[in-house]
This record gives C-alpha cells, structure tokens and sequence, in this order.
C-alpha cells in the first residue's frame, strides 16, 4: 500500500515580523511557530492559509502584510489554494483558536478536491499535541 500524501493546513495569525521572513517564522503566533517546528521533526509539509497569498508552504519566503480571510477573499484565493492541495491525499487542520473563516475556506476546498479533512484544536492550542497520534492513526 502506498503510503498517504498528508498536508498539515493552519491558519496564519495576526501579528507578524516586520522584514520578508519564511512563513512558518513570519508570524508571532505560538500556534504557528509550534507546527512549524513539529512539521520538520516529522518530515510533514506544513502549509499557511494567507488572507493575502492564499495557501503559502511554511517554508516559503514572503512579505509582511495585514489582512484577515472572509468569504469573499477565500472565494478570491481557492484557485490557488486548490492547486497547491491536489496533490495530496489527506488535509489535517489546526485550527487552534483561529478565526472560523479559516475553517470554512478549508473545509470548502477540501470537499471540493475531495479530500479527506481531518479537523483538530481548539483556543489556546488546545489538542496540539494530539498532531502525532492522528498521522500514526493514517498509517
């Protein structure tokens, strides 16, 4: 059996670095910062809804900015979004607190692409470390 292609998805925070960074360091939210250290530890691509670049890797380098999803900005972004998630065969979202819009874009183009979407975290980072026991449970 071939092993599942997984996609690690949260949402980006408010508060960011003044200077072009790698997403995953951009932003000042725990939350962010916590996955993206967990993504290279488990050799998981971890992936940023932006307001403003739609779906960005952890690792890509991009520009401060200042600007929260809505559904018409989703509905703007989700060509974009879809094709950086078609490649894979599940999505994990952590939510952590993030605003609700976030959840929606995601849970629109994941049942739009038909991808298992596998939802965990609430405020605070709450269930963050329940990340490793969801991919074993894939396996």
């Amino acid at each position: 059996m071939l092993r599942k292609r997984i996609a690690l998805v949260t949402a980006c925070g408010n508060k960011k670095e003044e200077t072009p960074q790698e997403a995953g360091k951009l932003y000042k939210s725990a939350r962010v910062r916590h996955l993206y250290r967990r993504s290279k530890e488990l050799n998981l691509p971890l992936f940023i809804i932006s307001a403003k670049y739609g779906l960005v890797s952890a690792d890509e380098v991009i520009e401060p900015y200042n600007a929260v999803m809505t559904e018409n900005k989703c509905k703007e972004l989700k060509e974009k979004i879809l094709s950086k998630l078609k490649d894979f065969d599940v999505i994990i979202y952590y939510r952590g607190g993030a605003r609700k819009t976030y959840l929606d874009c995601i849970s629109e183009v994941a049942k739009e692409l038909g991808k298992e979407l596998i939802v965990f975290g609430y405020g605070n980072m709450g269930d963050i470390g329940k990340l490793k026991s969801i991919l074993e449970s894939l396996c």
